[in-house]
């Protein structure tokens, strides 16, 4: 059960670097969000047409709000980093685990345990602390924060619905078929607003690359892939790491020194990450034992 564990750490590390990479990239957010997930669906496509024995017991069609969930996430955060801080962008994008259960619960009446309820609580409490440690920005920042709160929701509904696809299909047709849904649109969006797609410096070219690579192919592949084990509520809790690896990142890369009320935040959010992980059941382990011999995460 522990791999299990540390690969999600893996997950969160990798896509807590992605606000760090976004800040450094130039270009307008509807264009990351296209290089993000088309060159990632690239990445795919040889393991997904060289995969032998596809799982899935599952229609196409399926994919595709799954496709457009992700892309409008993607759209909403990344252009919310435009006008709010790391920090707030990052902390307020990951509330998702305040919204799936609620989302479980409306569409399939899904109920959340206790102490999962208890870690989201604890979770949340540190997001409000780093959160006030952001300081003001600006008028925008209001706005900035609204479009991640929004992005919140649309990613919290990807996980719920997600979940019930996942359990249908493998990683590698999973991963492929969404983030080519989603590059789809994002390419057709990108095409209608009269985005500027190409002609971009050398650096730039290489954001793109590393946006794809550290937090799409690597983080959120093992997202997709944790939501085969853990419920929606504990994956959406686990995201919660992202602002921690993002402001050990920032002090890293950008020089962003991390102020008290930060470091209670991240030791609260890791806390309730550690209690649901404590109580969070995943298959009986003759199943898991079986899931892990017939899928693994794809080498890159």
């Amino acid at each position: 059960m522990w791999k299990k564990f540390i690969i999600l750490i893996v997950g969160m590390a990798s896509v807590g670097i992605a606000s760090i990479l976004i800040k450094l990239c130039e270009a307008p957010p509807v264009v990351i969000s296209t290089y993000r997930m088309s060159v990632s669906a690239l990445m795919f496509l040889p393991l997904f047409i060289l995969q032998k024995n596809k799982q899935m017991d599952t229609k196409i069609v399926n994919f595709l709000p799954l496709g457009i969930l992700i892309a409008i996430h993607f759209i909403l955060w990344i252009t919310s980093l435009e006008f709010t801080t790391v920090l707030s962008s990052t902390v307020l994008v990951t509330t998702n685990p305040i919204f799936v259960p609620i989302i479980s619960w409306l569409l399939f009446k899904e109920k959340t345990k206790r102490s999962v309820i208890f870690a989201i609580i604890l979770s949340f409490v540190g997001s409000v602390f780093i959160a006030m440690a952001s300081g003001s920005q600006g008028p925008g920042q209001n706005f900035g924060n609204l479009l991640a709160l929004l992005g919140a929701i649309a990613v919290s509904f990807y996980l719920v619905l997600g979940k019930k696809v996942r359990e249908k299909s493998d990683l590698i047709t999973f991963t492929f078929l969404v983030n080519a849904f989603a590059s789809i649109l994002l390419i057709t969006i990108s095409i209608l607003t009269g985005q500027k797609l190409f002609n971009y410096s050398k650096t730039t070219y290489l954001y793109f690359f590393l946006i794809a690579l550290f937090p799409q192919v690597i983080g959120h592949t093992i997202f997709n892939w944790a939501l085969r084990f853990f419920s929606p509520s504990f994956v959406a809790l686990s995201i919660l790491g992202e602002p921690v690896f993002a402001t050990i990142f920032a002090f890293i890369i950008l020089k962003e020194v991390p102020v008290t009320s930060e470091l209670i935040g991240s030791i609260f959010i890791l806390t309730g990450i550690y209690v649901a992980a404590r109580t969070e059941n995943v298959k009986n382990p003759s199943e898991e034992g079986q899931n892990l011999k017939e899928e693994k995460l794809p080498k890159n």
